[in-house]
């Protein structure tokens, strides 16, 4: 009976832990939301008609390409913001506790990845020594009597490192007015137009010009696309 119990107990959920899942599931989608948001009113330069003329272009399934297109579309703001943020990153990877240091690890990683990528690509040399510079700051500042008011504000930064990189990208969902998609030519029977093809429907494509303008071009006027 008393191992029947201790299986028991031992197989129940931790009822303390649905209430903590529930508040983390509802924060993420208030993020996801607040950077959905910003990214349709940035590229339809903060005009109310055509954000929602953008927003019906989406789907459920955009999620990560409009992530991921966001940050690839301004590569000089994703590489400042990169100097900012990852140095934080891979300081509570370091001296973080528990869950958190595996969650901010793994984004210090995929961090890292980025920032090599952009130096490579476009030549950014300056950001990887910038950004090691950063973290040799944060290693400075930790060799300050706890009691410092400078060791106290980045203590403080570190234990909200969520914060300060749900805010980052943030910033750059409010300011770049790029699309995530790929700037096009297209050639149509009119003329060629100049902007991102936003989607494809049956029989007509959605166009967002350079002037923030949303076109509608029929797939049957449309000569070619580079």
């Amino acid at each position: 009976m008393a191992e029947d119990a201790e299986e028991t107990t031992a197989g129940a959920p931790d009822s303390d832990s649905s209430p903590h899942l529930s508040a983390g599931a509802a924060q993420v989608a208030a993020w996801g939301f607040a950077f959905l948001l910003l990214r349709i009113f940035a590229v339809s330069g903060y005009d109310w008609d055509t954000a929602f003329l953008v927003s019906t272009t989406l789907g459920l399934d955009d999620g990560l390409a409009l992530l991921f297109g966001s940050l690839m579309a301004s590569y000089l703001l994703t590489a400042v913001l990169l100097v900012c943020v990852l140095p934080l990153l891979i300081a509570a990877s370091v001296w973080g506790k528990g869950e958190q240091r595996r969650v901010v690890g793994l984004l210090a990683v995929l961090g890292t990845v980025a920032l090599v990528a952009l130096a490579t690509s476009f030549d950014l040399w300056w950001l990887p020594l910038t950004t090691l510079a950063v973290f040799a700051m944060f290693l400075l500042v930790r060799r300050l009597s706890p009691a410092n008011r400078l060791r106290r504000t980045v203590a403080t930064a570190l234990a909200r490192v969520g914060l300060m990189t749900g805010l980052a990208t943030l910033l750059v969902a409010a300011f770049v007015q790029t699309p995530w998609v790929p700037q096009e030519q297209i050639e149509t029977t009119d003329g060629t137009v100049t902007g991102y093809v936003l989607s494809v429907d049956s029989g007509y494509l959605n166009v967002l010009t350079d002037d923030h303008e949303f076109v509608i071009l029929l797939s049957d006027d449309v000569l070619s696309r580079k």
